[in-house]
C-alpha cells in the first residue's frame, strides 16, 4: 500500500470470505492455477478432510469467496494432491505411505465421491541417494513413510520429510546392451538429492510446500529457485556424463538433476505470523484480506514456476551463445 500511495486506513484489500477458521500454511490447494486455463473459473483446496470450493477473485454463489463441498476419504493431512482439470472436479489425492483415491465431481459444486486404488502411488516406493562415490546407492527406507508433503514441479518432485526441503527424481538405469542408452526404473527407484539451503537460519524445519515454489519453514518464507542450468537445457551429453567424464551410473547423475536453491521472501518473513496462507495468486493474510503475490514477492512472481536467479540466468544465456 506504501508503495501505491494508498493510506493504511484506506485498504482497498479485498477480504477473503467463508474461510473462517479452515486455513493454514498446511492447506492443500490444487496445483493447477485456474487462471491460467482462461475464462471464470473456481478451483478447490483441502483442509481438515474436507474439499473447499474456492474463488479469489470474486464470489461464489452464496455471496462468499469460499464454500466446502465434499469430504475426503481420510481425515489426515493428503500429502500430494494432483488435479486434472484445471476447476478440480477430478482429483488424485495421495496420503503418507502411497495410499492414493481417484476424488471425482460432474464439477467442483461438489458432493465428491472417492475410489480407492489397488496400487500405491509410485513416488518414492523406493528412495535411493548416492554415495560419497558418485557411483553407487544406498536406499533410504521408510522416506515415503516420513515425507509429509510431495509437489511435482520444473520436472521433478520436491518433498519435505524429517524437516528439511529435498528433491527427487526418477531413476534410470544405464542399459546392458547399448552404451549411453538409460531406461526408467521398473521398481519405482527414485533419486533423492539435497536442496541448497545456506539461506534457511539455525534450527529453522521445513513446515509447507506453497504455490509449488514457495518453501515454509517454522520461522521463515523462502522462494525455490534454481541452482543451476535445468536439465531441460542440457544436451543428453551433459546429462548422462560424469564431471570426471565417465558415463553416469545413473540418471540423474551424481550432483545432476534439476538443482534448486532458496532464497529468503524478505517482506513476508518480516511478517510471518500475519502470512495465513499462500493461494496461487495471493497472500492471504491473518485478517484474511487478498494481497496480490506479484506485490509482495515480486512483479514477475508467478505460482508453479521455478525461476532462474541472476546469476543462474547469466550462465544459461552464456550456454546459448549470447
Amino acid at each position: 500500500m506504501k508503495k501505491r500511495g494508498v493510506a493504511f486506513d484506506q485498504s482497498d484489500y479485498k477480504t477473503f470470505t467463508g474461510a473462517e477458521g479452515v486455513l493454514s500454511l498446511q492447506t492443500v490447494f490444487s496445483d493447477l492455477n485456474p487462471k491460467k486455463a482462461g475464462g471464470n473459473l473456481s478451483s478447490v483446496f483441502l483442509s481438515g478432510g474436507k474439499i473447499y470450493q474456492y474463488r479469489c477473485d470474486a464470489t461464489l454463489p452464496g455471496g462468499q469467496n469460499c464454500r466446502e463441498v465434499g469430504t475426503l476419504p481420510l481425515a489426515e493431512q493428503p500429502v500430494y494432491l494432483q488435479a486434472n482439470d484445471f476447476n478440480g472436479a477430478d482429483l488424485e489425492v495421495v496420503y503418507r505411505g502411497g495410499k492414493r483415491y481417484s476424488v471425482k465431481s460432474a464439477s467442483n459444486n461438489g458432493p465428491y465421491t472417492a475410489t480407492e486404488s489397488k496400487y500405491l502411488h509410485p513416488v518414492l516406493t523406493h528412495a535411493w541417494r548416492y554415495n560419497a562415490d558418485g557411483k553407487t546407492l544406498t536406499e533410504d527406507v521408510g522416506l515415503r513413510d516420513r515425507a509429509q508433503r510431495i509437489v511435482h514441479v520444473g520436472g521433478s518432485y520436491l518433498l519435505i520429510a524429517d524437516g528439511k526441503l529435498e528433491a527427487a527424481a526418477e531413476r534410470q538405469l544405464p542399459s546392458e546392451n547399448f552404451e549411453g542408452i538409460y531406461f526408467d526404473d521398473d521398481e519405482d527407484g527414485y533419486i533423492v538429492y539435497e536442496v541448497a539451503d545456506e539461506a534457511v537460519g539455525d534450527g529453522e524445519k521445513a513446515v509447507a510446500i506453497l504455490n509449488g515454489n514457495i518453501l515454509a519453514t517454522d520461522q521463515a518464507f523462502y522462494q525455490i529457485m534454481y541452482d543451476d542450468i535445468s536439465e531441460n537445457d542440457l544436451s543428453y551429453e551433459e546429462k548422462t556424463t560424469n564431471a570426471d567424464g565417465t558415463p553416469a551410473a545413473y540418471l540423474p547423475k551424481f550432483g545432476g538433476g534439476n538443482r534448486y536453491r532458496l532464497v529468503k521472501l524478505e517482506l513476508l518473513s518480516r511478517y510471518y505470523s500475519d502470512v495465513l496462507t499462500i493461494a496461487h495468486d495471493y497472500i492471504i493474510t491473518a485478517d484474511y484480506k487478498l494481497l496480490p503475490a506479484t506485490e509482495a514477492i515480486g512483479e514477475d512472481y508467478e505460482s508453479g514456476y521455478i525461476a532462474y536467479p541472476p546469476d543462474v540466468m547469466e550462465k544459461l544465456l552464456a550456454l546459448d551463445g549470447y
